[in-house]
């Protein structure tokens, strides 16, 4: 096995990050006793009387590491439900990580985000692919675009200490 040369890329001041949200800038905490507690149509219908995002804190680490990097090169690809979510998810990630509205794109299946990296590519064409690293904490997410695509791939637990 080769040795990773993520930590490289982290330190290049070109690198483009996309950052997933939910359990990598915004904790899944919406359960009792467990993660979560709600179906995908429940989670839809209160999302329309509830901002789930208001409350979250956020992740210190991300923070730190975030205010040491251009904001420009900040992207996010996050699943959604509908816009009322997106809304909440972009208001939270402005609030709390500076990152740009303009920056947030949202996909409603997770294969998706791969084609959201192939449209932030296109404003960076003279970029090495490998220079675009998604973090994600959803393996199925990582595998496919590592399998799809020479796009970087972290997994989120690559920031714990």
């Amino acid at each position: 096995m080769q040795k990773s040369k993520i930590k490289e890329l982290f330190e290049d001041e070109k690198t483009i990050y996309i950052f997933d949200v939910d359990g990598v800038l915004a904790p899944i905490e919406y359960g009792v006793y467990n993660h979560y507690e709600l179906d995908d149509e429940a989670w839809a219908k209160a999302l329309a009387t509830n901002d789930f995002y208001t409350d979250r804190i956020p992740f210190k680490t991300f923070q730190d590491f975030l205010s040491k990097r251009n904001i420009l090169n900040v992207y996010v690809a996050t699943k959604v439900m509908n816009e009322i979510e997106k809304e909440q998810k972009i208001h939270y990630l402005e609030k709390n990580y500076g990152i740009l509205r303009d920056h947030v794109f949202e996909v409603y299946k997770n294969e998706d985000k791969l084609e959201v990296l192939k449209k932030i590519k296109e404003k960076y064409s003279d970029l090495d692919d490998k220079y675009f690293v998604m973090i994600d904490d959803t393996i199925e997410v990582l595998n496919y675009i590592m399998e799809n695509s020479n796009f970087s791939t972290v997994h989120v637990s690559s920031f714990l200490k």
